[in-house]
């Protein structure tokens, strides 16, 4: 899933490290992104709704890699779902700055917390060319400027990142 001579973040990474969460994170495009994040130095929150030995196998293998990660499981569907997400990745790394939407589910919820939780300068980024933003949503993303793209599976890493580096000019 890393793009070909694609080693990782630039070296203009700041300090602090960036947190992700990663829906899907468990099997596919998820569990590439999850991985390789976690090798750039990023917090993960790999999110997940079945398939919990998977996921445990991606999370131990990320920790075995020295990553910090943590799993959730949620229904994207389910707005106190969403909600949790957001307050058990805030508790665990203090923040969120990145939600990669990379499963079919509807992300509607998602974008709706995201715009409350994502730090400003944020962004969002989904797998999904179908992915709407609803438009009170996508000003209230704007007014926090937190940029939202579409990317395919194999272009997520390098549009992460470009957001990286334009998030610490």
């Amino acid at each position: 899933m890393i793009p070909n001579g694609h080693d990782g973040p630039s070296a203009t990474v700041s300090s602090r490290e960036a947190v992700a969460i990663v829906t899907g994170g468990s099997a596919g495009t998820g569990r590439d992104v999850a991985r390789a994040l976690g090798g750039w130095g990023w917090a993960v929150v790999v999110v997940y709704l079945e398939h919990q030995p998977t996921t445990e196998a991606t999370v131990a293998e990320i920790v075995a890699a020295g990553g910090r990660i943590v799993a959730v499981r949620a229904d994207l569907a389910d707005d106190l779902d969403v909600q949790r997400l957001f307050a058990e990745s805030t508790a665990a790394f203090a923040g969120v700055d990145v939600v990669v939407h990379t499963t079919t589910d509807s992300a509607a919820l998602l974008y709706e917390h995201a715009a409350q939780h994502v730090r400003p300068r944020g962004a969002i980024v989904s797998v999904r060319a179908t992915d709407r933003v609803a438009p009170g949503v996508a000003r209230r993303l704007r007014a926090r400027g937190i940029s939202i793209c579409r990317a395919p599976p194999d272009e997520v890493l390098t549009s992460l990142d470009r957001w990286r580096r334009q998030a610490i000019d």
